[in-house]
């Protein structure tokens, strides 16, 4: 029987400073091998930019295997308000089509940051566009971004706390997006032969209905072994997970934003059988 000292550490979820990160895509690959992560997914919110780098990054470290990942954000399935996030792993991104599909979503985030910035003046809260702009640098602009130059200018102490009344859904400056059903981002990943996994599924407050619908969806998977999730919570997902028939996924969602207890990469992931099947069915839809 293997221990757990001999077992890979594994990482299906963080970002880089091509969506809401704050490290680059180097750095971010540098800091996986100082903490002896043997397999990891960048998975930045509606972008692969930064995955190029990462992999001529990933060169310089042989113990050290990225998956090529995104995270896309999409209409909860049945709420008409709220939103899901699907992660997709395997996938053949530089495909022409699916490029141009991001650069759609990317494109509204600009127009959706601007007029949140926007009504935020209006709210008494001024921000500097061209600021957040700077902020967001190569990324799509994100209400992270936005968040942050809130926290500069010295209306809110953290990020997070831009999220309780200001940014989140039903806050005073939050613009809608531009919208994508949960089938059409799902089909999005399976498209370029990846395999779609929900993200967070607590993070829905109907999660457990939400999870019995996504086989007929197409989703292969959900975050299990996620690095906010107790032990007792991590049960209880396993089990619907078992129950669905799908695939038991997790990492740390790492963004590197420096608060105290932020999960480090390598702190959540799953079990290498896990990864292998995710990999086995991406190649059998390529094939």
């Amino acid at each position: 029987m293997t221990d757990n000292a001999s077992k890979p550490k594994i990482d299906l979820h963080m970002h880089t400073t091509l969506s809401d990160g704050k490290l680059t895509p180097t750095e971010l690959v540098r800091l996986l091998a100082e903490r002896d992560v043997s397999i990891a997914a960048i998975s930045d919110h509606d972008s692969t930019e930064g995955l190029d780098e990462a992999f001529a990054a990933a060169t310089a470290h042989p113990g050290l295997r990225l998956v090529p990942a995104i995270e896309i954000s999409a209409d909860h399935p049945t709420d008409t308000k709220g939103d899901i996030h699907m992660l997709g792993y395997f996938l053949d991104y530089q495909q022409e089509a699916f490029q141009a599909k991001l650069l759609s979503f990317r494109e509204d985030r600009e127009y959706r940051g601007y007029h949140m910035v926007q009504r935020l003046a209006e709210q008494g809260y001024s921000v500097d566009w061209e600021r957040v702009k700077a902020i967001a640098a190569d990324a799509g602009i994100g209400r992270p971004h936005i968040a942050q130059a809130l926290v500069e200018r010295g209306y809110i102490a953290q990020v997070r706390d831009a999220f309780d009344g200001l940014l989140n859904d039903d806050g005073i400056a939050f613009v809608d997006r531009r919208h994508i059903s949960t089938r059409d981002a799902v089909d999005l990943i399976r498209g370029v032969g990846g395999v779609a996994v929900l993200a967070h599924p607590v993070f829905l407050p109907d999660y457990r209905d939400v999870i019995a619908t996504l086989p007929d969806l197409g989703v292969e998977g959900i975050e299990v072994h996620y690095a906010e999730f107790d032990s007792e919570l991590r049960k209880e997902l396993g089990e619907l997970a078992d129950r669905y028939g799908l695939l038991q996924c997790g990492g740390s969602d790492y963004h590197a934003m420096g608060y105290d207890g932020e999960n480090l990469p390598g702190t959540a992931g799953p079990p290498l059988e896990v990864l292998e099947e995710l990999e086995r069915r991406a190649k059998s839809r390529s094939s």
